[in-house]
């Protein structure tokens, strides 16, 4: 079964005014002279520093003292999912839309193809928010494995459908890369997982994948596991709501080489919540 868990990210500055109580939720008050607003305590029923939002439903609060983590979510899957393994239906598209057989419903790359498509319903932020601050996009992870990075588009897809690539495919050409401690003695009928790597898109990451400096693995160029710019930047989701279905959408556009994703996450600045002590997603 698949499982949704919150997972931590950033902590805000605590927050000063001049509200003259604290109220511990009971409706009994707490009282505290005007201006005294001290950093937040995590655990005593008390708004400490007067920003309307007492214990866990303040960002300050965000994996502290037993309080959820606050403006992410991590994406484990219940077992390895194998990638479909260069699947296309050969015919030409610009949009999802033109893709009308139901085995290759995803335009990448413009062909129709078969993808891993995993999506997240996100309610917890404001109602009608948009992301006008792309640095508050922190980061998309996947736990994966491929042996052969080239063979790779993945994307992640905004409630609006605008599409962002943060791993593209560039041809179908050039030397193996692996990701992980992929297991390239199996098959696209019979695919048996390897060891995945946590692999992060961020924008301060300090290169691409491809341009990554390489690690050796049973004689293999192996991409480490970290953070990489993505691709496209993050900018391109400059205006996408907040609220609706984020995907995360891995293809493999070339045959031979298959690969498994383990998990996957993704990161918003807990600034960007207005609760957080209320569920993010659904």
């Amino acid at each position: 079964m698949t499982t949704k868990s919150l997972v931590l990210t950033t902590l805000l500055a605590a927050a000063a005014c001049a509200t003259p109580h604290r109220d511990d939720g009971t409706g009994t008050g707490v009282d505290a002279p005007a201006g005294q607003c001290v950093a937040e305590v995590c655990n005593d029923g008390i708004d400490n520093d007067c920003d309307g939002r007492p214990d866990c439903s303040d960002p300050d609060c965000s994996g502290i003292d037993g309080c959820p983590v606050c403006g992410s979510v991590e994406h484990p899957l219940g077992s390895p999912l194998a990638l479909p393994d260069g699947v296309s239906s050969g015919a030409v598209c610009s949009t999802d839309a033109q893709c009308t057989d139901a085995m290759y419903p995803n335009c990448v790359h413009k062909e129709c193809h078969a993808s891993y498509v995993s999506k997240l319903n996100f309610i917890g932020f404001p109602m009608g928010s948009t992301l006008t601050d792309t640095s508050k996009l922190l980061k998309v992870c996947a736990k994966m494995e491929h042996s052969w990075l080239r063979d790779l588009q993945v994307e992640l897809i905004a409630p609006n459908g605008t599409i962002l690539p943060m791993q593209k495919f560039i041809d179908r050409s050039g030397g193996e890369i692996y990701l992980g401690q992929a297991n390239d003695a199996d098959d696209a009928a019979n695919p048996v997982a390897g060891v995945g790597y946590e692999y992060c898109w961020t924008a301060t990451g300090a290169t691409t994948m491809l341009n990554a400096t390489m690690m050796d693995w049973m004689s293999h160029q192996v991409v480490p596991a970290g953070d990489y710019q993505p691709d496209v930047p993050f900018t391109a989701l400059q205006g996408t709501p907040l609220n609706g279905q984020w995907e995360f959408r891995v293809t493999d556009l070339w045959g031979i080489d298959n690969g498994f994703l383990f998990e996957w996450s993704i990161a918003f600045d807990p600034s960007l919540v207005t609760d957080c002590n209320g569920p993010i997603i659904e």
